[in-house]
């Protein structure tokens, strides 16, 4: 896993394999997309991070780190007594896949993970609270049952839930956290440029507000495909709104 001096392409190895499904429960079928996917495809270079940082793509392709600024697609984390190992996968740009690998000690994972432990927020369906801690989890309901975002203050993460896929998309809070200043008018630099008070501040934000920064942050940086005419709402000066459309779905 954290040799520089490989020869490409090269097939994972089985452990490297088996770290990967980790993130990908086979039970969800975007998941099982990518499983299948990755089965396709070899180790064909090394990402810009060295070891660890690695580039899957066909046999005869060239691996292009720097085309590969992908959203993370999928992580999770295998510990194994004093071992452990974070995994990122990030999502597929022009039949290539960024995979990182981050050995938490110098212990060996091995390649039987059945006694393991492994947690990832792929598996993380509606109603459950945080993997790994069972922390608190907020979820808005943007399709009651079918798209929910999530909102997790103890990990400080922001995902939206896909029924129809099952895949657990990562929103970066940065750029939610802008959304929701523009959205409110908020130019002071002291409150705008702070991000965490997304999580150390969370009742302060209404699902409403959230669900509708979703949908204006969706339409810019697409993480599912949603039918927009089923949120526009003509208001008194004939605009279209995404508000007000969510306040008894909480």
């Amino acid at each position: 896993m954290l040799n520089n001096n490989e020869r490409y392409p090269r097939p994972l190895t089985d452990a490297e394999r088996n770290w990967i499904f980790t993130a990908l429960p086979e039970n969800k079928p975007g998941y099982k997309k990518y499983r299948d996917i990755i089965d396709s495809y070899s180790v064909i270079g090394a990402g810009r991070f060295g070891a660890g940082n690695l580039i899957l793509g066909n046999d005869d392709d060239v691996a292009d780190p720097d085309n590969l600024a992908a959203p993370i697609f999928a992580i999770a984390n295998i510990t194994y007594g004093d071992a452990g190992v974070y995994v990122a996968l990030h999502e597929e740009v022009e039949e290539q896949i960024e995979i990182d690998f981050k050995a938490s000690s110098s212990g060996n994972i091995p390649d039987d993970l059945s006694l393991a432990k492994v947690w990832t927020y792929s598996t993380w369906v509606p109603g459950q609270k945080a993997p790994n801690d069972n922390a608190e989890v907020r979820q808005i309901y943007i399709i009651p049952g079918q798209v929910i975002l999530a909102v997790a203050p103890t990990h400080k993460k922001i995902w939206v839930y896909n029924s129809k896929s099952g895949i657990n998309h990562f929103i970066p809070v940065t750029n939610f956290y802008n959304q929701v200043m523009l959205i409110q008018g908020i130019t002071d630099p002291e409150t705008a440029l702070n991000p965490g008070r997304l999580f150390t501040d969370l009742n302060e934000f209404s699902d409403e507000l959230l669900a509708g920064v979703f949908l204006v942050y969706n339409k810019h940086w697409k993480r599912i495909n949603l039918d927009y005419n089923l949120f526009e709402k003509k208001g008194g000066d004939g605009k279209k709104s995404f508000f007000g459309l969510f306040k008894k779905q909480r």
